[in-house]
């Protein structure tokens, strides 16, 4: 007795379940990537001796909800880096205390923190 094969035909391989686990992959991949580098702010531990402190002259910068004043009037993030350099030359300006409410954003302490990074000579300290 002979056995013929029985003839079926043949089926497709179905693509579709090949190209949603591709699609997945690479929106998993896409997500999870940063393709753009960020600043570092670097924080220093407040510190320092008294003698230090005494020739320190300060100014006061209170950072709160959308708010932002330096030396108690009220200024815009934006000219807060003209206005210390103005009165870094000339009232001597050399350390800046930062006070951070809690209503607060990160980024608008980033923003500061920015700020008085680009000018020299001038130390900060962070308080709540």
């Amino acid at each position: 007795m002979r056995f013929e094969p029985a003839t079926s035909p043949r089926r497709q391989i179905s693509m579709t379940s090949l190209i949603d686990v591709i699609f997945l992959l690479l929106l998993f991949f896409m997500l999870s990537s940063t393709f753009s580098r960020f600043a570092d702010v670097e924080l220093g531990t407040g510190g320092g001796s008294a003698a230090a402190a005494s020739d320190a002259t300060p100014a006061f910068v209170k950072l709160s909800d959308g708010r932002l004043s330096l030396n108690g009037s009220a200024l815009p993030v934006e000219a807060l880096g003209a206005e210390l350099a103005r009165q870094q030359s000339a009232n001597g300006i050399n350390q800046l205390i930062l006070s951070v409410d809690e209503t607060a954003s990160s980024q608008q302490l980033v923003d500061v923190l920015l700020i008085a990074r680009k000018l020299p000579g001038l130390s900060l300290q962070i308080v709540q």
